[in-house]
């Protein structure tokens, strides 16, 4: 024990005597300077990738609904992407996790909506700004349960 407490107070006593090195801060490269190449291009993947045409924000979206004798709680995270091939092409994409921490419709209900769903892919040609073609494929996991409804969503009439 006293060969433990010796070690320690060695150790503590030559590191409050030690000295900190100076690291110049002009001579450390940002983040985009070391992720972009211009030998290739000036992208990522040998060029294929610019990283200036890419954009990203997430959302946070949480819903609680009640009728009658039944209820639910949904939460939903949303990343949603967008890159921009050529200057009138973007492709975007919107990437969902979907939780129902609480519901009263049954443990298979909460089974079948739980995971991790593409909602929505998109590619946008816009040669002017007159002329425009959107090509998109879009997935909602609750269309599936209020699809045949003649009420609509949330009960309200069409």
């Amino acid at each position: 024990m006293k060969k433990i407490a010796g070690l320690l107070m060695l150790v503590l006593v030559l590191s409050s005597v030690s000295y900190a090195q100076f690291k110049d801060q002009l001579g450390q490269p940002n983040v985009e300077n070391s992720l972009i190449r211009s030998d290739y291009g000036g992208g990522l993947l040998f060029g294929l990738f610019n990283p200036a045409n890419f954009s990203m924000r997430q959302s946070v979206s949480m819903n609680y609904m009640t009728m009658g004798n039944q209820s639910i709680a949904i939460g939903m995270y949303t990343n949603s992407m967008s890159y921009r091939i050529s200057n009138p092409l973007t492709l975007s994409a919107d990437v969902s996790i979907m939780n129902s921490p609480y519901n009263s419709l049954g443990n298979s209900f909460a089974k079948s909506i739980n995971g991790i769903y593409l909602t929505r892919a998109e590619l946008n040609y816009r040669p002017s700004n007159n002329f425009q073609i959107d090509v998109q494929f879009s997935q909602n996991p609750m269309n599936a349960y209020y699809y045949n409804s003649p009420w609509g969503w949330y009960g309200l009439p069409r």
